[in-house]
C-alpha cells in the first residue's frame, strides 16, 4: 500500500497516512524523508507501537542517538522517556511537568540533532500540547531591514538540564555552543532564523541591551505571527520533526494527570551552515 501525504491546512506540517510501521519498505523511507524535507513536521495516527517500532522508523531519517538518560520504562538506551510518573517517588522520566518554552533540541551542542520521533502513550485529559514553529518562514516574514540586521550574526546557546522555561536556567555557563541567527537546510538551500526564548542567551559581539531588544523582537515574531501548529495529542500519535528549522514547545497541563511519552533523536552530521 502507498502511504498517502495530506499537507495540514496550517503553517507547515503533513499527515501520513497508509503507512505499516511495522514494515517500512525502502520506498516508504524515501517518502517519508522527502514528505519531511518538505514539510518540517510529519504526523501519524497511532497504533501504539514498540521502542524498536519506534527506533526503526526514525532511522528512516538518520542515524539514532543515544538517551542522555536511561529509563526504567525502556530497555533500550537510545530511547527517551518523557513524562511526570514517579516510583517509589522518584521520577522514570525527563522533562516532567507543565509549560516548556520554544527551544530546539540541542541548540546549546556543537552538533544539535537532525531530528525527533515523539510517541504519545499516555496523555492528559487537557494540555500538554506540543507547538511547532515554522522557523523557515519565520525568517521568510521578517522585514527586510530585520533580514539585513541579522545578515552573518551569531549567538551563544545555554541550557541547564531540567529547565522549562527561561528564568529556570542558572546563571553557571554549562553545556554552550554559538550558531548563526540564521541557519540554511543543505537538502533544500532554505533559510530558517535559528534562535529561541529559552535556550538563545545573547548574540555574540553586541551590546547587552541592544542584544536582548533584539532576541526578544525575533521571539514574538516567532511565537505571535501565525507560524504555530499546536498538536493535541492521542494516544498512538507519532510526531517527527525536523529541529534544524521547526522550534517547539509545550503547553501547560495539572501535574495530578499522567503524561508519558517516548522518543528517539535523529543525529546530524552537519553542523548549522550559514
Amino acid at each position: 500500500m502507498t502511504i498517502s501525504v495530506k499537507p495540514l491546512d496550517g503553517p507547515l506540517g503533513a499527515e501520513i497516512s497508509g503507512l505499516d510501521v511495522r514494515n517500512i519498505t525502502a520506498e516508504d523511507s524515501k517518502a517519508l524523508l522527502d514528505a519531511f524535507n518538505a514539510y518540517h513536521l510529519l504526523i501519524l495516527h497511532g497504533p501504539t507501537i514498540t521502542d524498536a517500532e519506534l527506533v526503526d522508523l526514525g532511522r528512516c531519517f538518520g542515524h539514532i542517538e543515544k538517551a542522555r538518560v536511561k529509563s526504567p520504562l525502556s530497555d533500550r538506551d537510545d530511547i527517551m522517556v518523557i513524562s511526570n510518573i514517579r516510583q517509589n517517588g522518584e521520577l522514570v522520566g525527563s522533562l516532567p511537568d507543565g509549560e516548556m518554552s520554544y527551544h530546539f533540541d540541542r541548540i546549546h551542542q556543537a552538533q544539535p540533532c537532525k531530528g525527533a520521533a515523539l510517541h504519545g502513550l499516555e496523555i492528559p485529559v487537557e494540555g500538554g500540547d506540543t507547538c511547532f514553529a515554522n522557523m523557515v518562514r519565520a525568517y521568510e516574514t521578517l522585514p527586510e531591514a530585520t533580514k539585513q540586521r541579522i545578515e552573518g550574526l551569531k549567538a551563544l546557546n545555554t541550557f541547564t538540564y531540567g529547565a522549562t522555561k527561561r528564568d529556570g536556567k542558572t546563571d553557571e555557563l554549562g553545556p554552550h555552543a554559538i550558531h548563526p541567527l540564521v541557519r540554511r537546510i543543505p537538502e533544500t538551500g532554505k533559510r530558517a532564523l535559528y534562535v529561541c526564548r529559552l535556550m538563545t542567551d545573547h548574540i555574540v559581539g553586541m551590546p547587552e541591551e541592544e542584544s536582548a531588544a533584539l532576541l526578544t523582537e525575533l521571539c514574538d515574531h516567532i511565537e505571535f505571527s501565525g507560524l504555530i501548529y499546536q498538536h493535541r495529542w492521542s494516544v498512538g500519535d507519532i510526531v517527527i520533526w525536523d529541529n534544524r528549522c521547526t522550534s517547539h514547545a509545550r503547553t501547560d497541563f495539572s501535574d495530578k494527570e499522567r503524561r508519558l511519552m517516548k522518543r528517539v533523536t535523529i543525529g546530524d552530521t552537519v553542523p548549522p551552515l550559514q
